[in-house]
């Protein structure tokens, strides 16, 4: 029998790689930290000290399947595959932050492979559904609709319908998650840059803003997804025979950094995260955003 020292128990559902692009790299107790400043929406209040992101967003035993006896079934499964994938997130977030400080990239009409941005569009689909709260919301319609479903049968079935990426490919294209990426596909992609470290994110860091004919899948009328504390990801419908006629990467004004600090607020969970302590403005901008009804 394995030891449980060899598996993942504390499984993140807004991926330390990510999280990453908004903290600090220092040393506590001779080991290095990635470090943030964390602002509870609930409370209202920030945190008096840096936080390690290891101890954010995350859950025991989030991802896991269980057999009727409530053995673990193929145990971290799942919490792989999320693995896999987010070392191929950090390679393209790193590509993006090389090129946007690169003066001849920065006239481009593009600078990222196709399979780069799927993996973009992957990470902000996995992170839309891989959270407690919206898993619970699966167990919980389940057991609506199905009486005699019990928690445990609920629970696998839900996990398998949201999340899997490559690990049973006759469950993988039936997934919530790839649905959600063909939604996001075919749009055009541009990255936003903030000459300071100034972009916040949260526990929930996809802001989208909905169509106007409103079905599950249609396209979104925008997406905006902060990248790092100085890149914002944005994601417009275009006609896949339309060529692009912009830069990819553009200057945000101040404006359009105060639109995404207060929609980032929005859309919060609990949790807000910044690579810097937050102002009195920026926690003002918080509050007012936080007293907004979600419209997107």
């Amino acid at each position: 029998m394995s030891n449980d020292s060899e598996y993942t128990k504390r499984e993140h559902f807004v991926p330390r790689i990510y999280l990453k692009g908004f903290s600090e790299i220092k040393k506590k107790k001779f080991k290095e930290k990635s470090l943030t400043w964390a602002f509870n929406v609930r409370t209202m209040q920030q945190i008096n000290c840096q936080v390690d992101i290891e101890d954010f967003c995350l859950e025991d035993n989030l991802y896991e399947l269980r057999d009727e006896e409530g053995e673990f079934i193929a145990r971290n499964a799942i919490e792989k595959a999320f693995s896999r994938i987010e070392a191929r997130v950090g390679a393209v977030i790193e590509i993006i932050k090389t090129k946007s400080q690169n003066e001849k990239c920065l006239v481009c009409p593009n600078i990222l492979s196709e399979d780069d941005k799927s993996i973009l569009i992957i990470l902000m689909t996995m992170i839309l559904f891989r959270d407690p709260e919206t898993i619970n919301l699966g167990i919980k319609f389940l057991q609506k609709e199905n009486p005699d479903m019990d928690e445990r049968a609920s629970r696998n079935f839900t996990l398998l319908n949201l999340l899997p990426l490559g690990i049973i490919p006759e469950w993988d294209e039936n997934t919530v998650i790839r649905e959600a990426v063909t939604k996001y596909s075919g749009m055009e992609v541009q990255i936003g840059i903030a000459s300071d470290d100034v972009i916040i994110t949260s526990d929930r860091p996809v802001i989208e803003w909905s169509p106007k004919d409103i079905e599950l899948f249609n396209r979104p009328r925008a997406v905006a997804f902060p990248l790092t504390s100085k890149l914002v990801l944005y994601l417009f419908p275009i006609e896949t025979d339309q060529q692009i006629g912009r830069s990819f990467f553009f200057e945000l004004s101040d404006e359009q950094i105060r639109d995404i600090q207060t929609n980032v607020a929005v859309c919060t969970r609990e949790w807000i995260f910044s690579r810097n302590a937050l102002t009195e403005e920026q926690m003002e901008r918080i509050k007012e955003g936080r007293s907004r009804p979600k419209t997107f």
